[in-house]
Parts: structure tokens; sequence; C-alpha cells
């Protein structure tokens, strides 16, 4: 059951957010402090990963013609943006650096720390949400689903928003920020039942809940569902308009949300694609039901390998 203190549409105040954290690690029977690092990400409509190219120049160079190409890519003003960047590749023919930037304003960084400086304790490393997602992906897809597509989405789903990335070997890195997360559901489903968001909350929450029952609440859970699989396909449409898209796509689907019976079948048959859920637990076991929502925190986790 979600804390108290994590309900609502709106993000938790920092001491708050530090109090489940404590809780969950008394749990553990640890402390912050005991860990040897900690890796967080950062997510939010000011998170910016962008693939871009420059001149072929030293590395030493990079960050300060990086910062001056961002201007013309970037809606926000430098001054207040943290920037970090990977070189990807090297171009010597073409004379051409593909660089990743990531972005996140200042303020924003702050209020993701905060609540680690509450419990007395800094990250060791901060990732964009999009490319730890992307991180564990690539890193635990199984051979043989890879061989099975020309091209592999990865949508993960939380409860205000999702991120869809995309990386085809030899083209550009991809990623996008969708307004679609669990609230969407629940928002769609609270029109439709007498008690409103209480009710639709209690409903997807309730064993044996599917959207593939003939009930209004999963009619309406299926109609949102379908608006986000036109938000997808909007994404790979423009993503065709900067690099060729291959015609064998496989969706894969992780986040919270993706645990709800029914969903990722729904999404698929929208999109008229192969779809699939995705998580760090895959081959089964216990914990396999779960594995979806820990898709981030398997991209987080790999940094300290």
């Amino acid at each position: 059951v979600l804390p108290a203190a994590l309900r609502g549409d709106e993000p938790p105040a920092p001491g708050a957010l530090a109090g489940v954290i404590a809780e969950c690690m008394q749990q553990l029977g640890a402390t912050p402090r005991m860990f040897r690092g900690i890796t967080i990400g950062v997510s939010g409509p000011d998170v910016i990963v962008k693939q871009l190219a420059l001149p072929l120049m030293e590395d030493s160079e990079v960050a300060g013609a990086l910062r001056f190409e961002a201007r013309k890519h970037l809606p926000f003003d430098l001054q207040t943006m943290v920037l970090d960047h990977q070189v990807l590749a090297r171009h010597s023919g073409d004379k051409r650096l593909d660089v990743l930037l990531a972005t996140v304003s200042q303020q924003h960084l702050d209020q993701v720390l905060a609540p680690l400086h509450e419990l007395g304790v800094e990250a060791a490393i901060v990732d964009a949400t999009p490319l730890a997602l992307s991180n564990g992906f690539t890193q635990t897809l199984p051979r043989e689903v890879t061989q099975e597509a020309d091209a592999h989405v990865l949508v993960d789903l939380g409860h205000r928003s999702a991120w869809l990335t995309l990386r085809i070997k030899g083209q550009p890195f991809f990623a996008r920020r969708i307004d679609w997360g669990g609230a969407s559901l629940v928002h769609a489903i609270a029109t439709v039942l007498p008690g409103g968001h209480d009710e639709a909350t209690a409903w997807l929450r309730a064993p044996g809940t599917s959207l593939r029952q003939d009930l209004a609440a999963a009619h309406a859970g299926r109609d949102a569902v379908t608006r986000l699989a036109e938000e997808v396909r909007r994404s790979l449409a423009f993503y065709g308009t900067t690099a060729p898209l291959p015609e064998a796509v496989m969706v894969h689907v992780s986040g919270g949300t993706a645990r709800l019976d029914g969903l990722v079948e729904h999404l698929g048959a929208a999109l008229g694609r192969r779809t699939r859920l995705f998580g760090p637990s895959e081959a089964g076991g216990k914990d396999a039901p779960m594995a979806p929502q820990f898709a981030q925190a398997l991209g987080l986790a790999l940094r300290f390998e």
C-alpha cells in the first residue's frame, strides 16, 4: 500500500519523503549511511535528454562548446540549468562528435536531493530517469528478445507521467516525457464511478481488477490507455522525421502502472505492435509480479557495477 505521505497528485514534502525512506531502511535493518553509495534518479518536465552533433574536438573542449550549442535546443535559461554530457562516438571522416546531453534545472535538482539532505547523506550519482531506464533495459534484455525486432521502445509508466526511450544501434538516442501516468487512469475511471476519485483508486487496487472486464470502469480505463497509445504513436512518428524507424518495432512496458492486468495487452492492440512487460525479475520467482515497477531502480543500481 502506498504510504500516506506519497498519496495525491502533488510531490511530497522533502521531510515526508525522507521519513518514508528512513522507514524502508529501518525495515531492512539498515541506515542510509551504511550504503556504499546512493544513486538517485531525476525526472520531470525540465529534464531533457538529447543527442547532439558537434564539430570534432578534444574532450576538454566539449563542455564549453556544448553549453553554447545547447542554447539552440533548450527552452530554458541556461543560467538556471545543470548540464552534463557523454561523448557517444567520434566520426573522423565527417569531423563530427555525437554527444548525449542531459539537463535539469538547478531548482528541481535541489528539490530531488532535499530528502537525502534531511537524512544527512549525499547522492554519489544523479542520473536522468530516461538514461537509467535505458541502461537497465539494454543491459538486461534477453538476447532472444532483441533478435525479435529491429527496434525496441521502452515505455515506463509512473504515477504522474511516463518516459519513452528509443535507441537503435547507429541511430540517435531518443527520449520523451509523456504526460500520462497512473493518475490518468484514476481520473478517467473516476468520471464513471459515483464515488469519484476514491472509488476509482479502490477499484484499481482491488484483487482481480482487469481492463479486460466488461465494466464501465474497465471501459474508461481502456479509453485512457488508448490516449497513451496515441502519444506513443506521435513520438515514434516524430522520431521517424529525424532518423529511419524500422518496421519491426517491439514495445516494452515497465513501471508500477504497467502491472494493471490487461493494460499492456490493450496498449499493444491500440498501437498495432508487439508489446510486452519489462522488469528485472522477468525469469520468474515470487517477485516476478512486482518486476515492472523496479525497472528504474535496476538502471540506477547498475551505475555502481
